[in-house]
């Protein structure tokens, strides 16, 4: 009788584990989803996954109180792959493509910062650097700004940005110390928690009339996005076979002894 009652919470571990690990398996299809989806914008930086392992702290002892104690479930971690894009050129002025770990600093829609490597950007007719999708690009001081009748805008290495000689400010350049704290928001745009803050970018530099590419690799990704699938189906039989175990042993509790 106790053979059979340690079983069945064998059992509903390995039911657990195995709904953890199809879980698992579905954020990192979304995820790849996602980087396939981001190929096409310029400066997407490429989600990565990694599972690790999560432990319930406890008594590894079955009881009814605490069966999954000590058991090992596994989890996806996501980070950002951090590799370097291909600059391409676009012949814009107002295009900037960056090398380095730095990121572009822009005000969100509803406030705040958003951060994003694509550099296309344009100047209105009331002199504001803004985004293709229209958010303003942020300087040192605030929103850039440059006087719209004093001819063509200029940009330096270090983003600093001039009309016929003179100077307009710099473009704010900023790096994250934990790139893997970056959350995504939609497109090539990243946000940070607000408890995090940013440095100067340092080591990044800003080259003039370039664009860069997703770091993304899109047969890799559809590998992924294969192996993503056969590992879901697979762990979705260990969970059909778990839940089979399960039934007969609640049968053979249910079973008085003869």
């Amino acid at each position: 009788m106790a053979h059979r009652v340690l079983r069945g919470f064998g059992m509903n571990i390995a039911l657990h584990q195995a709904a953890a690990a199809m879980t698992a398996n579905m954020q990192w299809h979304d995820l790849v989803a996602q980087n396939l989806s981001g190929q096409s914008s310029p400066g997407y930086r490429a989600q990565v996954g990694g599972f690790e392992e999560f432990r319930i702290p406890g008594s590894p002892n079955p009881t009814p109180s605490s069966s999954q104690a000590g058991s090992a479930y596994p989890m996806l971690r996501a980070g950002l792959n951090r590799n370097q894009g291909t600059l391409q050129p676009t012949g814009s002025m107002t295009d900037l493509g960056l090398e380095g770990p730095g990121f572009f600093a822009v005000q969100a829609p509803g406030g705040g910062r958003a951060f994003t490597r694509d550099g296309q950007f344009h100047v209105d007719r009331q002199g504001s650097l803004l985004t293709k999708e229209g958010y303003p690009v942020l300087g040192d001081t605030g929103p850039v700004r440059v006087d719209p009748q004093a001819g063509a805008v200029s940009f330096g290495p270090r983003g600093e940005i001039s009309q016929a000689g003179v100077p307009r400010g710099q473009v704010q350049l900023v790096e994250v110390s934990d790139p893997t704290q970056l959350q995504h928001l939609s497109g090539s745009y990243y946000r940070l928690p607000a408890n995090l803050k940013t440095t100067p970018a340092a080591g990044t530099t800003v080259q003039t009339g370039f664009l860069e590419g997703a770091n993304t690799s899109s047969v890799q990704e559809m590998g992924n996005m294969l192996l993503a699938m056969r590992h879901f189906e697979a762990n979705q039989r260990a969970l059909q076979v778990a839940d089979e175990r399960m039934g007969r042993s609640i049968q053979e509790l249910g079973t008085p002894p003869q």
